[in-house]
């Protein structure tokens, strides 16, 4: 009976976490109370405080649920192929994960257009400032790899590169949970991203023309 019960708490659990998506979602975080997400999950407040002890709380565990585009990315190996290549992969694998889980982009959808941060919510903020910076250091590293090989044009700044990469990302992603997105809208953004990695590489010297004789 003891893991019955267990086991109907942790239903209760994910039912009020998946409400609480759903509920902020059309909503906003801000003007939904824990009332509200009870009502919508044909639970009392009581079932709330039980597993939760405010709205931070939930919200959070429902952040927790996911891993941030750019929390994964930032794990990936990226030198198995040249700087352009692994800096363009490296890029888009935030936007592939963001169209590829349903979970992530609605969650995300939250955190970026459906929350304003008080201090109760700082944590969640905190987190992604903390998974973009890491994403920039890895840029950054990607770009001074392909300044020793030759790939990119060697008088960069490559942190202001990784600040401008990082900058383009975030813009992309705000811009694919703002709207309805397509396939279209995923190939501009991947062409966006070609032509900033295409900036990074050296350009002909003045004068040089690779058509003269």
């Amino acid at each position: 009976m003891a893991r019955k019960t267990k086991e109907e708490a942790a239903e209760t659990r994910e039912r009020l976490l998946d409400t609480a998506e759903d509920v902020f979602l059309r909503e906003g975080v801000t003007r939904t109370s824990l009332q509200r997400i009870a009502e919508a999950a044909g639970l009392t407040r009581g079932a709330i405080y039980w597993h939760f002890k405010d709205k931070a709380d939930l919200f959070n565990a429902m952040m927790d649920r996911i891993c941030l585009p750019c929390e994964e990315a930032s794990t990936l190996d990226a030198q198995a192929a040249d700087a352009a290549q692994a800096l363009r992969a490296f890029a888009r694998q935030p936007l592939e994960r963001m169209m590829e889980d349903e979970r992530t982009r609605r969650v995300f959808t939250i955190a970026i257009h459906r929350t304003e941060y008080s201090e109760e919510m700082r944590a969640a903020f905190e987190r992604h400032l903390e998974a973009m910076e890491a994403f920039r250091i890895q840029a950054e590293a990607i770009v001074r790899r392909g300044q020793a090989e030759g790939g990119f044009e060697a008088r960069l700044d490559s942190r202001a590169a990784s600040v401008a990469m990082i900058a383009l990302i975030d813009g992309l992603l705000s811009r694919t949970t703002s709207a309805s997105t397509g396939p279209d809208e995923l190939r501009d953004a991947f062409a966006a991203i070609d032509l900033f990695v295409a900036g990074l590489t050296p350009r002909p010297a003045a004068g040089a023309c690779g058509s003269c004789r």
